[in-house]
């Protein structure tokens, strides 16, 4: 019996864990963008740099659809129109700049790949400044 209960508690207790604001699908494919940016950042394996920025490319596609939670409660001071038309061009900036990253890779050209990835920190703070509610 004990057995039993053990298991039955515990998958209980995860019922209870509260849900995470960032726990959106939005959040889900920047977490991917995320990853993709911090391994391809640090290869020197232009085959391995390619495959990380189709995979942070991918998740760009998907966020691009998608409408920040922030904005979506009217938290943006322009409004939602206005909000949403920024995040598509940003959003869609960052996929050119990742599809420049590939072809950098592909070319093996690390020196250009580094040059693009380098104001890729500054994108991410402006479009978290603009489209995440402060903590």
């Amino acid at each position: 019996m004990t057995k039993l209960l053990i298991p039955a508690l515990a998958v209980g207790m995860l019922a209870l864990v509260p849900v995470r604001a960032d726990d959106t699908p939005l959040a889900e494919q920047m977490e991917i963008l995320n990853d993709s940016y911090k391994a391809f950042r640090r290869t020197d394996d232009a085959a391995e740099g390619a495959k990380l920025a189709r995979e942070a490319q991918a998740a760009v596609v998907k966020a691009f659809a998608m409408t920040p939670e922030f904005v979506e409660k009217g938290g943006h001071p322009g409004g939602k129109e206005v909000a949403m038309a920024a995040y598509r061009k940003q959003t869609a900036q960052l996929l050119v700049t990742l599809c420049e990253i590939e072809e950098a890779f592909v070319a093996k050209d690390m020196d250009k790949v580094q040059e693009l990835i380098g104001p890729l920190r500054d994108a991410k703070k402006t479009g978290h400044d603009e489209f995440m509610e402060e903590d």
